[in-house]
């Protein structure tokens, strides 16, 4: 075989369409692990409160191509990067010229007392869990996620809108807290509460009760929490344990340069798998679908050629709709950064922006997102933003008066309070 890519997901499905368009005489096959290829994990929430069915989970349908082949169910055991060959599950020995690894990152599963003898408890990964849990809920199951993060809050937020009574439990002392400061958090909890989802923060699971093998309940500092189901949305790890004495692995990390090279020349890889150096000594996790896309595509067009392009951006910028609340996440905050910010006196607005040394580090825009794509192109290329960003920081909502002043614009020397970023 030409071309091998491991994983279906969005660096995995883009990196072989990219590769089918950039070296057209190639075979390329995609190997995945699950039975279904290409869902679209972001809607997995929607998915399990009935809200959209199963076929439109799927963001690629594989077209009628004889050079390109998809092997489903397929479970990668080892590779040999010597010996350019693939070993599946199944005893099926699989041989590459090039190899793209996108496998995609695995759920952290958490130690709890009493988790695994009890039913009700899965986590929220994949389409298999997610029909699980679409068929064990009833309407009078009281639900608790635990993770306040990016797919915690999806998932608590769809179930609530489906009608479901819905704890969530988070560990720090916000939501989001890889992404939103103090200001921006309080914002997003009143929403959550306004929507009548029950939220937990500083706390974490600490034991279970149940009944007839069921879940009941959940213990939280000591406080007791109906619970009939529980979903675990608390982050995932690289799911790299089969390249385990492969060679590629330094410090239990797939490490890559920034053109998404491997130490092997023929190995590429992509998406939450990787951690990415660039040429100042720096690493970098930007696991989010836009970067997947992105690198899955750089993947692909770097395979064969003789200087390999380095990726041109390693931001970790995320949109969503928190049911009626837009929020764009341009980066997290770093300490030392100066805050632009307008604080208008709508309720749930508010747009902050992280400077240091004139340059754009990261930023929130909560309620109003209009400026996210100028704001993250001077993120990309502006060296010195910040006229601009005074510029763009302001809203555009007609609810606004037309006339808005330097007076909304609050600028300030920002420092970092414990507890509110991991």
């Amino acid at each position: 075989m030409d071309i091998v890519i491991v994983g279906s997901g969005p660096a995995g499905i883009n990196a072989a369409l990219q590769c089918r368009q950039s070296w057209p005489r190639k075979s390329v096959t995609l190997v995945e692990g699950e039975k279904s290829v290409g869902t679209c994990r972001p809607m997995l929430p929607q998915f399990m409160a009935g809200q959209v069915k199963e076929e439109k989970l799927y963001f690629f349908n594989p077209p009628e191509d004889p050079l390109l082949t998809v092997k489903s169910g397929a479970r990668v055991q080892s590779l040999d990067k010597e010996g350019k060959t693939l070993q599946l599950e199944s005893g099926e020995t699989i041989s590459f010229e090039r190899l793209i690894l996108a496998p995609g990152g695995r759920p952290i599963i958490p130690r709890i007392e009493g988790i695994d003898a009890l039913e009700g408890v899965f986590p929220v990964c994949n389409l298999p869990e997610a029909e699980k849990v679409r068929n064990w809920i009833t309407k009078d199951s009281k639900i608790v996620v635990l993770g306040g993060g990016l797919v915690g809050v999806k998932t608590a937020l769809y179930l609530r809108t489906a009608g479901f009574q819905i704890a969530l439990v988070e560990n720090e002392a916000c939501l989001l807290p890889q992404a939103l400061r103090t200001e921006a958090a309080v914002r997003v909890e009143e929403h959550f509460q306004r929507m009548g989802i029950d939220l937990y923060l500083s706390q974490t699971i600490e034991a279970f009760e149940g009944e007839d093998g069921k879940i009941k309940r959940a213990r939280a500092r000591g406080q007791w929490i109906p619970c009939q189901a529980l979903l675990l949305a608390i982050g995932s790890v690289p799911n790299i344990s089969f390249l385990e004495g492969s060679g590629l692995l330094e410090e239990g990390k797939l490490r890559v340069s920034a053109a998404l090279q491997s130490k092997n020349p023929r190995i590429f890889a992509a998406g939450d798998a990787v951690t990415i150096f660039t040429p100042d000594g720096k690493s970098h996790t930007p696991w989010t679908w836009p970067q997947a896309v992105s690198q899955g595509k750089l993947a692909a067009a770097n395979l064969y050629r003789s200087n390999p392009l380095p990726l041109k951006a390693l931001t970790r910028v995320n949109s969503m709709n928190l049911q009626g609340l837009a929020l764009n996440m341009l980066g997290a905050f770093m300490e030392g950064s100066e805050v632009v910010s307008y604080v208008p006196p709508a309720e749930g607005l508010l747009r902050q922006v992280f400077l240091r040394e004139g340059r754009i580090t990261g930023g929130v825009l909560l309620g109003d997102i209009t400026g996210a794509g100028p704001l993250h192109h001077l993120m990309i290329h502006g060296h010195d933003s910040g006229p601009e960003v005074r510029r763009l920081i302001k809203p555009s909502l007609r609810l606004m008066s037309p006339n808005l002043s330097e007076k909304g614009i609050e600028r300030r020397r920002a420092r970092l309070i414990p507890g509110e970023e991991k």
